[in-house]
């Protein structure tokens, strides 16, 4: 009898609690009290939702839409209907009749929530919470769900199912970096999000209920049953049938990509501030993705790579493997700068030829004391041999020679953002207060590409091309041996700790390629270095048949001229050969026509003899 009491009393109390939750919903989106909640409507986040800017190929085709959260956007026009199902299925069944509340949901909810003693059941539409995503705090209070009812009942005044159930697919997270269906699929299956099928749309549908638990990769038993919960939800809905339901249950092939096509987007757009128009090459692009697949560790590495059309600076490829939006990350950029703030500025100022003696050795530039990399020093080295090495000391001096200010108005006129505090001398080895971006650095040396691009003259950009052609073929990005007209400079970051960031930008007369490896918060494993996997990716991509070039254009204002070696290995000077130098001690070098080598009475000084070197502003 007592039993029967109590059953008696718990269907009272939940009829009760099924009343009050009728009601309150009720008054909740009844109350004039709810215009209250405009301001917050009003706030532009759902504008930035909707807001679509689009990435274009080089035919004008689109390849990609991004919102203003920078979610990939699908929309529901590209979807298989079966996909937009599956979540209506497992969210919200009673989507396309209800007002963006169900109050049948909620007052079920609150009964559950009362019999149970828990707070657990949250009963929120696909409108609440797209809501819940687009204003809202994650916090479970009342006050947040009465905000929630509000905003999503004003939303289903002011849009269509469709247009909801849309922005609320492109906007939830579904895990492992990936926020919106297009990146989830991507992500999951390796496919687009209109070639899902079925059972991949169960699996996704499935996922946001708790990304973290129903990770298809880590956890895919309880994916797999929460697929076959949804496909249960899909059959009784109407659906699918059950035989759909029987084919569709089968294991799901998981295809996780090492590589994310979508890095592409936000690097072009990224350089825009509206659509984008790209010079897209699908080849190039998939030549890129096997590439870095290939050379990629383990995911305790982070690589991006980007390939330039050098005429235009467009983005032809780029991929990364990551899912996060590091196209505007700025990281410290090591020796990649050495042309670009201490060769160049050095060459173009007249101070430098290719072939003028540099001293290597430590040296205290003014209580500044840069150390070569593994402690190695070489005495006398020409310029061309100290950046093909990527000598630090020499960069240095140069830099010290140059000055500062005139080093970094070079280095602006690249596009570098070098910030105005960045006064020292550690500039020369890529050490600056806000670091740079790869897009900066690769537009860089596509100005050098084309002839100095207006930041340095002709003939300074092809002799810097000459010397960094050296480098490709016998300096640190020798990985490049044998790719023909390519020069390169690569550049590590580290300490004593181990290497952090690492470096390879390499350029034909048609596109660059710029390629960083790095550990965020951390180490690179053992052995990379800019000239290992950065170089090795430019290499494989430079291998494309898409990626021929040409030889570089030498300018009229540069000519080859024979030194005396003898002269230049002894007295380390650079003296033009006479009638009287030895074939065998006959160098052959390029000069710019307006610094040209001397006779034995006024060959070159020679730069970094000193033992506290440090000349500024010095020519």
């Amino acid at each position: 009898m007592e039993t029967v009491r109590k059953i008696i009393r718990a269907t009272a109390l939940a009829a009760l609690c099924f009343v009050v939750a009728v009601c309150g919903t009720v008054a909740v989106v009844t109350h004039p009290l709810t215009g209250a909640f405009t301001d917050v409507y009003r706030s532009g986040a759902l504008e930035k939702a909707l807001a679509v800017r689009r990435v274009y190929d080089a035919d004008g085709r689109e390849i990609f839409a991004v919102n203003g959260y920078g979610r990939f956007v699908s929309g529901t026009g590209g979807l298989p209907e079966h996909t937009l199902n599956a979540f209506i299925a497992a969210e919200d069944a009673r989507f396309y009749s209800h007002e963006g509340y169900d109050v049948r949901r909620i007052a079920a909810a609150a009964v559950k929530d009362i019999l149970t003693a828990s707070a657990s059941e949250g009963a929120s539409t696909v409108t609440q919470q797209l809501a819940k995503n687009l204003w809202l705090e994650p916090d479970k209070t009342l006050s947040r769900k009465v905000k929630e009812l509000a905003l999503a009942r004003r939303m289903e005044r002011d849009l269509d199912k469709r247009t909801i159930l849309g922005l609320y697919l492109d906007n939830i997270y579904y895990g492992r970096g990936a926020y919106g269906i297009s990146a989830a699929a991507r992500r999951y299956f390796g496919t687009d999000a209109s070639e899902l099928d079925i059972g991949q749309s169960a699996m996704l549908a499935g996922i946001i209920n708790d990304p973290s638990s129903y990770d298809p990769i880590t956890h895919n038993a309880a994916a797999e049953r929460r697929k076959r919960l949804v496909l249960s939800r899909m059959v009784k809905c109407g659906y699918i049938t059950e035989e759909m339901r029987a084919e569709a249950e089968a294991k799901t092939s998981i295809s996780a990509p090492d590589v994310a096509r979508g890095i592409f987007a936000y690097y072009a757009l990224g350089e825009s501030d509206g659509d984008a128009y790209t010079a897209y090459d699908p080849c190039v692009q998939d030549v890129l993705e096997r590439a870095m697949t290939a050379a990629v560790p383990s995911d305790k590495v982070t690589v991006s790579a980007i390939v330039l059309d050098v005429a235009s600076e467009k983005l032809v490829a780029a991929a990364a493997n990551t899912y996060a939006d590091i196209s505007s990350a700025r990281r410290q950029a090591g020796s990649v700068v050495k042309p670009l703030l201490c060769y160049a500025p050095a060459l173009e100022s007249g101070l430098i030829t290719p072939v003028t003696p540099l001293l290597d050795k430590p040296t205290d530039h003014g209580g500044y004391r840069p150390h070569n990399y593994g402690g190695i020093y070489r005495g006398w080295v020409t310029a061309t041999e100290s950046l093909c090495l990527s000598l630090n000391e020499p960069a240095v001096k140069l830099l010290d020679m140059v000055g500062t200010e005139r080093a970094k108005s070079y280095a602006r006129e690249f596009g570098l953002e070098l910030s105005d505090d960045d006064d020292g001398l550690a500039l020369a080895l890529g050490s600056s207060l806000r670091g740079e971006k790869l897009m900066s650095l690769a537009r860089a040396y596509c100005r050098i590409a084309r002839g100095g691009g207006g930041a340095v003259g002709k003939e300074t950009a092809y002799l810097i091309t000459e010397m960094l052609k050296e480098c490709a073929e016998r300096g640190t990005a020798k990985a490049l041996t044998g790719i023909p007209n390519v020069a390169a400079k690569t550049g590590t970051v580290g300490s004593a700790a181990g290497n952090s960031d690492a470096y390879c930008i390499a350029y034909t007369p048609r596109h660059v390629i710029a390629v960083w490896a790095g550990a965020d918060g951390g180490m690179l494993p053992d052995g990379i270095t800019g000239g290992t996997l950065p170089a090795g990716i430019c290499a494989e991509v430079f291998k494309c048949p898409a990626m021929s070039s040409g030889a570089f254009v030498r300018p009229d204002t540069v000519v080859d001229v024979e030194i005396d070696a003898k002269e230049l290995r002894t007295a380390h000077r650079v003296v033009r050969a006479d009638a009287d130098t030895p074939l065998r001690e006959r160098i052959c070098a390029p000069f710019s026509v307006y610094n040209m080598p001397g006779g034995r009475s006024s060959g070159d000084i020679s730069l970094g003899d000193g033992d506290n070197f440090r000349i500024v502003d010095g020519f």
